[in-house]
């Protein structure tokens, strides 16, 4: 494709990253309904704001992402489970619901590597439990005891084993 045509539109995208960051909560959100628009051309950019200090730039990439709904953003998802601020934890898990059955086998490979974080399970709690309730799971899948798991901090240790069993048989 010809640069000339291009580079407007990779300006547009960067000012509108930029908007993402703005005091003006309307700005921010006609910037993303706009980054939305665009689709999954601008999941790349909108990469480089999930390690911004502003939180709200992280909270509106991934806002912008959700919306998207594109699967290559999950393990964007996932690393955002453990930012600093709830809220940005928050709007990751509602991406992982959203993309729905797609987020199982990545989010249970998590679990096995870091059982040990609260943020994770906390997260991987908030999306099993939603896609229980919208019934997205795969049938058969145990998620009474596998909720119940993740919100006993004694059991953290019987995550991995139940996480590693669901990979290999997540219909069971």
């Amino acid at each position: 494709m010809d640069k000339t045509i291009r580079a407007p539109e990779n300006l547009e995208i960067q000012q509108l990253l930029e908007t993402l960051g703005s005091k003006n909560g309307m700005e921010r959100k006609k910037a993303r309904e706009k980054l939305v628009a665009k689709g999954k051309t601008t999941v790349d950019s909108l990469m480089g704001l999930l390690n911004h200090p502003k939180h709200i730039c992280r909270w509106e990439a991934l806002k912008t992402m959700e919306e998207i709904a594109d699967p290559i953003s999950i393990p964007l998802f996932i690393q955002a489970l453990e930012d600093d601020e709830s809220d940005v934890r928050w709007i990751a898990a509602e991406g992982l619901i959203k993309l729905g059955i797609q987020s199982i086998k990545p989010l249970l490979e998590t679990l096995m590597k870091k059982s040990d974080s609260v943020f994770v399970l906390a997260g991987a709690h908030h999306v099993f439990h939603d896609l229980k309730k919208t019934e997205k799971l795969p049938a058969g899948f145990p998620i009474d005891k596998f909720l119940s798991t993740l919100k006993n901090h004694e059991w953290t240790g019987a995550i991995t084993p139940m996480a590693s069993e669901l990979l290999k048989n997540p219909e069971s």
